[in-house]
């Protein structure tokens, strides 16, 4: 029999409420904290903003469902929550693995506070908890109405809600993002005018994008382990980016573990939180990897850093060390562009041959260049054509001025217009641009079609 005490405080605290209750993940295994002590603070936390720049497997998103039903059973969010996911197939998927399970396997303490919603109603995408609405949407957005470059959900459209959770953040617009941040015009978390909840969940993909913003805009927590014999506190995380080879140690039989940075001693898993940017006070931000998980082979870590498999190390760091990752080749940086720039005026036009890639909006803007010797390229022309009705025609101009004979341009939003240039323009191969929501694909041309389909 649980007692009053008790449920009062399980009613404000989702750590205590998924203990109490004994709550069964999508895997049918009671929720513990064994091997997972890491999860306790998260899951307690009632931080308006909290990011997770994560490996694949932490339970960080098992974490903000818990979060969000329990705040929506025991009242916190009197509006609702929007959950978002990266595309609609992601949302079913979801539902039908996550959510569902978790309704159908605690019945007392999350099934009978799950109302059925009217008919014609898609249940995977709207689920009515408590006295409010729980919205399951994707994240892709499509061109405005206006042509004019906008872009526009209909699936945001009409909802209002006091905590978005957008899960895999580095899959999605951004701007679908702050369209989903508009939803909480009128947000009262807890009761309280003007209190809103996000929280922001991905493996990370390249530097300086996605996860990896919000993390830099975060306190930056990194886990620190105990030392039984010396009480150090270790972070394993940052020792092996300063430091593999002498993070990870190895016992008789081949197995590795993580060494205490003082002693060298094996320490295990528990530990703490610990803020490295206590200052930024506006987001918590956790990041965590395989060498915190149980089951993880520290040893097998440290081999996959050194052997990539498949050569693909961008890999080892986005998903085994939940890093971002970005090649010298396929990060542009500042220094980068200025090293390339020169005192030359553009000419007026070029023999050729060119190549171009087209940015399509009510702007067009253009950057033609042309191959100087073996992996050698220079840009000889950029330009930006104005709204109007002869843009296309100036843009025509602009491939015979310069002699350009391979271009890609932006398939949206003026896909009519863009497939009728293409057919038109005989002396030039053109690329219609589509993109992908997935950043490990590598670019994909289809001569049938004339699509090039690349990540953003």
């Amino acid at each position: 029999m649980v007692d009053m005490a008790s449920r009062k405080v399980a009613s404000v605290d989702c750590s205590y409420w998924t203990h109490l209750n004994q709550i069964r993940l999508a895997h049918g295994g009671v929720f513990s904290f064994k091997d997972r002590e890491y999860q306790q603070e998260p899951l307690s936390s009632k931080a308006p903003n909290i990011c997770y720049m994560k490996a694949t497997g932490g339970g960080f998103s098992e974490i903000e469902i818990l979060k969000t039903l329990h705040g929506m059973i025991h009242g916190r969010y009197p509006q609702g929550a929007l959950y978002m996911f990266p595309t609609n197939d992601d949302v079913q998927d979801f539902s039908k693995s996550r959510f569902n399970p978790l309704i159908l396997y605690n019945p007392k303490a999350i099934g009978k506070y799950v109302k059925s919603v009217g008919k014609g109603v898609d249940s995977a995408k709207l689920k009515r908890v408590g006295k409010s609405n729980l919205y399951l949407r994707g994240a892709r957005l499509d061109p405005s109405d206006e042509g004019d470059g906008a872009k526009k959900s209909t699936k945001l459209t009409g909802i209002q809600v006091d905590r978005i959770v957008p899960d895999e953040v580095d899959q999605m617009d951004p701007e679908a993002i702050a369209k989903a941040k508009g939803r909480m015009g009128s947000a009262a978390v807890d009761g309280i005018k003007g209190n809103r909840e996000a929280a922001y969940v991905a493996n990370p993909s390249d530097e300086d994008r996605g996860i990896d913003l919000y993390w830099q805009g975060s306190d930056q927590r990194q886990w620190f382990r105990f030392c039984d014999r010396c009480q150090t506190l270790t972070c394993a995380e940052l020792e092996f980016q300063n430091a593999p080879e002498k993070t990870v140690g190895f016992h008789p039989d081949g197995k590795g573990f993580i060494k205490c940075r003082k002693c060298g001693y094996p320490i295990g898993i528990p530990g703490e939180w610990i803020a490295q940017r206590p200052e930024n006070k506006k987001m918590v931000g956790y990041q965590w990897s395989h060498l915190t998980s149980a089951y993880w082979d520290p040893a097998e870590i440290l081999e996959r850093f050194n052997n990539p498999p498949e050569g693909n190390l961008g890999d080892v760091y986005r998903l085994d060390l939940g890093l971002p990752y970005s090649s010298r080749e396929d990060k542009l940086r500042k220094a980068d562009v200025l090293s390339c720039c020169g005192y030359e005026i553009m000419p007026a036009y070029h023999k050729g041959p060119c190549a171009a890639g087209v940015d399509i909006g009510r702007t067009k803007h253009v950057l033609i260049g042309t191959r100087t010797g073996t992996d050698k390229y220079e840009i000889i022309k950029a330009e930006a054509i104005p709204p109007g009705d002869e843009k296309w025609q100036r843009l025509h101009d602009l491939f015979r001025r310069y002699n350009v004979k391979s271009a890609v341009i932006d398939l949206r939003p003026y896909e009519d217009k863009a497939r009728e240039f293409q057919k038109k323009e005989r002396k030039t191969r053109i690329y219609l641009c589509e993109y992908t929501d997935s950043a490990l694909l590598d670019a994909s041309y289809n001569d049938k079609t004339g699509i090039v389909k690349v990540y953003r």
